[in-house]
């Protein structure tokens, strides 16, 4: 269980490219069966409406926890602080939503997904950082 903590909800240390696309495709897998399993609940009436949400909220806040651990040790990978999470995991969310959304919407979101594959594809410093030594 510790080893589980560490991966998804550590602020400390790197994380290599190829690692965090493979937590962070888990996580979405995550939270996608989350909401699938919720949803039953939520058009079952208002006990289940209650217990679907909570549930839901609960189990999203946690995952999006450790959605912000990995783009912070991403981050630390590529020499930049942790509080840039702001702008990364903000952009994650707003590409998001605009996927979901009309055409147009999706041509405006563009940039944002830039980001995205940049933060996922870009490659870490090569040696040590103030961070840490190389992720493996």
């Amino acid at each position: 269980m510790t080893t589980l903590l560490e991966r998804y909800f550590s602020f400390r240390g790197r994380l290599a490219r190829l690692p965090f696309f493979i937590r962070t495709l888990y996580l979405n897998i995550a939270a996608s069966l989350i909401l699938a399993v919720s949803a039953p609940l939520l058009w079952s009436g208002r006990i289940g409406w209650w217990a679907g949400m909570c549930g839901a909220a609960a189990s999203l806040a946690v995952l999006a926890t450790g959605l912000v651990s990995l783009i912070v040790r991403r981050l630390h990978d590529l020499g930049f602080a942790g509080y840039h999470v702001i702008w990364a995991f903000a952009a994650e969310l707003a590409w998001t939503a605009l996927s979901a959304s009309a055409p147009r919407f999706i041509l405006q979101g563009l940039p944002l997904l830039a980001i995205d594959l940049w933060l996922t594809f870009w490659p870490g410093n090569a040696g040590a950082n103030r961070f840490g030594d190389r992720p493996e």
